[in-house]
């Protein structure tokens, strides 16, 4: 039964196009029918604006009979004096020369030629002779009115001449137009009538021919409905349909085609099923180098944690990542990157040994799984040992990669386990941190995984979490350190970070700062430091004792880079109204020359508003004199590394005297930190150093104590 319904629907179907098929040819015809009517209404519109135009002819010479018949009556009058006569004449002259180009361009038209040639030449004739008599009246009208009257008379004949003519042309028009329009009517029903008939024979035509072939196709089609409900049906890798392949092999026409769509559509199943059973494979494998990927690894590991239980041995887990390889890529692209990813792949399998798996986890980045190698642990690191150094040593020769010769190293890290063991990522964790820091010791290199690193990654994680918790629950706190002159005067203050942990007491920024820098963090503190020491200028400027204070505050190099930095300072400088010469930002040699005319334009927008900027730490950086000069910097600081033995280092001492002496060409303040002592501070003075800051004169305190000192 559905299979007959199908038969029905597929019946159907052509008488369904037959229709349609009739239907558009019908449509075109009459289409057609339709434009040439259109293009007859369009020629028929032109004579009409011929006609019209032919119309506004004696309008517009009227126009001039009665300008001409004003001129004469006031020439006659006296009332127009020949001044006023002659502009009458000028107009009517200009009037009457348009109207004869439009006269002329109306005579030479190609309708007017082919209603009637002769009344065209007559109707220039006849304007050519009103134009004369006009033109003569006008000539003479100032100064014998009488001899203009008699030429204006005649004017009026062949005013009446140029009419009758121009009638006759619109009569003529007319008449044309009614026959034309008469004509298109007929050839419209005739065409009307074809294209009934025509569409009529069509159709039954199609009717006839699409029931023969519907009768014809009734076998073919009961093939064609059970081989589309087989494919429907069927699970199988191959789907047989060998009806349909002796239709396609032994008929012709639609129904072969048919066949070849269904043949082609059963060959398409079998291919989707054909990449799903390899897109399954693919799961379990890199589709780059065809090696076990992550997921594959994971479960070789249960397999080799499972024997280690049974045989109550260990197992080891190597993971490796290529030195540099972000050269490579950027040097010769990524194609190339790929190629030497399977040229490692393939050495690495060669040097692996047997049953041990050898893994690809992404990127340039490579693990391998032994297991299990030894009772003991001592003969199981014996064994990761061995294979290291043939993978090391597999890393000798150069790669051979479109000719280039290419040498890459590998870094590679190490973890033993066994049973029991509590999260089955932990080895592979243990090995990829190892490896991390084979890298940052030399790279090229094997380590083995340490508990006590594994201990400091985990407090470091912790630390970073803590310190999320810190921003949001105002544990950070602003210590201040002063800044003295020559004679020990209060010129400013330093503000430094401080953490005041709720378990671990004060934490220095030495344990944290580097930390909020990797993480990003190190943005929203800047940000808050910056508000706190504007806010605590505005709080000093209040007070004469305070008031001409400053606050330097460090700013990091990221938060420093950011394209909305100098955007940021205004708004903060703003909302708490902050004086802005009281501001001195500190800015690192590495941070101001990472990008030195990035870094021109920040800082002398900044000094658009005031602030004032210093170098930290000068002199362990490698800073350019022809860069330093076009920095707009106030000061610069002398690192505490060369004060402190600056009394019993000569090199220390000859350093800060050359930064002394450069800074002040340079028209540049100078401030030693680190002060400790009597002399060196004695000894900065001489050199000619006039600021400082070091525990000499305090140590960093909190807000409260700095207040008691100010006090």
């Amino acid at each position: 039964m559905k299979a007959g319904r199908s038969v029905l629907l597929l019946l159907l179907l052509p008488l369904g196009i037959v229709v349609l098929v009739a239907l558009m040819v019908n449509y075109g015809a009459l289409s057609s029918v339709r434009e040439q009517f259109d293009l007859s209404s369009a020629a028929q519109d032109e004579d009409l604006v011929v006609i019209e135009e032919a119309a506004s002819f004696s309008r517009d010479m009227g126009l001039i009979q009665r300008q001409m018949a004003v001129a004469l009556d006031g020439a006659k009058s006296g009332q127009l004096d020949e001044l006023q006569l002659y502009r009458m004449h000028t107009r009517i002259v200009e009037e009457l020369a348009a109207l004869g180009e439009r006269v002329r361009r109306l005579a030479e038209s190609e309708l007017v030629i082919d209603a009637n040639h002769n009344s065209a030449r007559q109707l220039i004739h006849s304007f050519g002779e009103y134009r004369r008599f006009i033109v003569m009246t006008t000539d003479v009208i100032a100064v014998d009115p009488r001899v203009a009257a008699d030429f204006l008379d005649q004017a009026q004949v062949e005013h009446r001449e140029f009419s009758i003519f121009s009638s006759r042309i619109v009569s003529l028009l007319a008449e044309r137009a009614r026959d034309r329009n008469a004509a298109q009517v007929a050839r419209f029903d005739d065409a009307f009538r074809g294209v009934l008939l025509t569409g009529l024979i069509i159709l039954i035509g199609l009717f006839v021919t699409a029931s023969l072939l519907g009768r014809r196709a009734g076998s073919h089609m009961v093939d064609i409905a059970d081989a589309l409900s087989t494919l429907a049906r069927s699970a199988e890798a191959k789907i047989p349909l060998p009806r349909i392949e002796a239709m396609y092999e032994g008929g012709r026409g639609e129904f072969a085609r048919i066949a070849g769509t269904l043949l082609n559509f059963r060959n398409a199943i079998e291919r989707q099923r054909s990449a799903e059973a390899q897109a399954f494979q693919l799961a379990f494998y890199d589709p780059l180098t065809r090696l076990p990927n992550r997921r594959l690894l994971s479960e070789r590991m249960r397999s080799v944690l499972r024997a280690c239980e049974q045989h109550l041995g260990h197992a080891g887990v190597i993971v490796l990542d290529l030195d540099d390889f972000k050269r490579v890529n950027d040097a010769y692209g990524h194609g190339v990157g790929d190629r030497l990813l399977v040229e490692v792949a393939a050495r690495l399998e060669s040097v692996v040994g047997e049953g041990n798996t050898l893994a690809h986890l992404g990127g340039d980045e490579f693990a391998i799984l032994l297991g299990p190698i030894g009772a003991d642990a001592g003969s199981a690191v014996g064994e990761v040992e061995a294979c290291a150094e043939r993978v090391l040593a597999a890393f000798a020769g150069a790669f051979q990669i479109d000719g280039e010769s290419l040498y890459a190293t590998a870094s590679l890290g190490a973890s033993l386990f066994g049973t029991p063991l509590a999260n089955l990522d932990d080895p592979l964790r243990h090995a990829e941190n190892a490896m991390y820091q084979a890298k940052s010791e030399g790279r090229g290199n094997l380590r083995f995984f340490d508990p006590v690193i594994q201990a400091r990654l985990e407090e470091r994680i912790a630390l970073e979490s803590e310190l999320r918790l810190a921003i949001e629950r105002d544990q950070l706190e602003l210590f201040y350190q002063v800044q003295v002159d020559e004679n020990d005067r209060l010129q400013g203050v330093e503000a430094l970070l401080r953490w005041r942990h709720p378990v671990r007491g004060l934490v220095p920024p030495a344990a944290f700062i580097g930390l909020a820098e990797e993480s990003g963090l190190i943005l929203p503190i800047g940000h808050w430091v910056l508000e706190t020491a504007c806010a605590q200028l505005l709080a000093w400027a209040g007070d004469a004792r305070t008031a001409q204070l400053s606050i330097a505050v460090n700013v990091s190099a990221r938060q420093f880079r950011q394209d909305d930095f100098v955007q940021q300072v205004g708004g903060v400088l703003e909302r708490t109204g902050a004086p802005p010469r009281r501001l001195k930002l500190e800015l690192t040699e590495s941070t101001v020359l990472e990008d030195i005319e990035s870094t021109i334009v920040k800082m002398k927008a900044l000094r658009a508003f005031g602030v004032r900027f210093s170098m930290d730490d000068f002199g362990t950086g490698y800073s350019s004199l022809q860069y330093l000069k076009r920095l707009p910097l106030d000061q610069l600081k002398i690192d505490q590394a060369f004060v402190r033995d600056i009394i019993d280092d000569a090199d220390d001492a000859v350093i800060v005297q050359a930064i002394i002496a450069m800074s002040h060409a340079l028209g540049l303040e100078v401030i030693a930190e680190g002060v400790e002592t009597r002399e060196q501070q004695q000894l900065l003075g001489q050199q000619g150093c006039r600021f400082f800051q070091g525990y000499l004169f305090g140590k960093p305190v909190p807000l409260d104590e700095l207040a008691q000192r100010l006090r």
